[in-house]
């Protein structure tokens, strides 16, 4: 049972750590990947999800120091009552912008300085760059913009 427990442990805390990157901007796969989509465009809160990695690796940690079927009971109840809360908050994202769109920075910058076309076309050319090159740009900010610069010129 704790070779499992510690196998959900390892694995929250890679999703927390991607949560974090995605956060910061250091990793843009997952924001990029939602420009691609037809239809309204949905704002990109990465603090949602890091929020709730960070209390799902909070709780798994708080039940391996003290095991007890109570404490699995309230996470299971905290578990429901959060995804409630995800559902209701995600949608109002767009409506607050000086909030949720904070994170990561570079997000906001294409967002204020491009269209919803602009944005698409990016995220198909993140799709056609090496991995090295996408490698470069998830920590290099300053040479990611140079990029979606580039490439907004170049499809104007």
């Amino acid at each position: 049972m704790s070779s499992i427990l510690t196998l959900i442990v390892v694995i929250v805390s890679l999703f927390f750590a991607r949560a974090c990157l995605v956060t910061l901007g250091y990793y843009k796969e997952p924001v990029l990947s939602a420009f691609q989509r037809y239809g309204d465009e949905v704002g990109f809160s990465p603090l949602f999800e890091t929020f709730a990695w960070g209390l799902v690796l909070a709780y798994l940690m708080f039940v391996v120091l003290v095991p007890s079927s109570f404490l699995i009971l309230i996470g299971i109840f905290a578990f429901v009552f959060f995804v409630m809360i995800y559902a209701r908050l995600r949608d109002s994202v767009m409506e607050h912008p000086g909030i949720f769109l904070r994170f990561p920075h570079w997000y906001r910058e294409i967002v204020d300085h491009t269209s919803r076309e602009e944005r698409r076309k990016l995220s198909y050319m993140w799709l056609g760059l090496p991995l090295r090159t996408r490698l470069l740009y998830n920590a290099d900010h300053a040479e990611f913009r140079k990029w979606v610069e580039l490439v907004v010129l170049s499809v104007a």
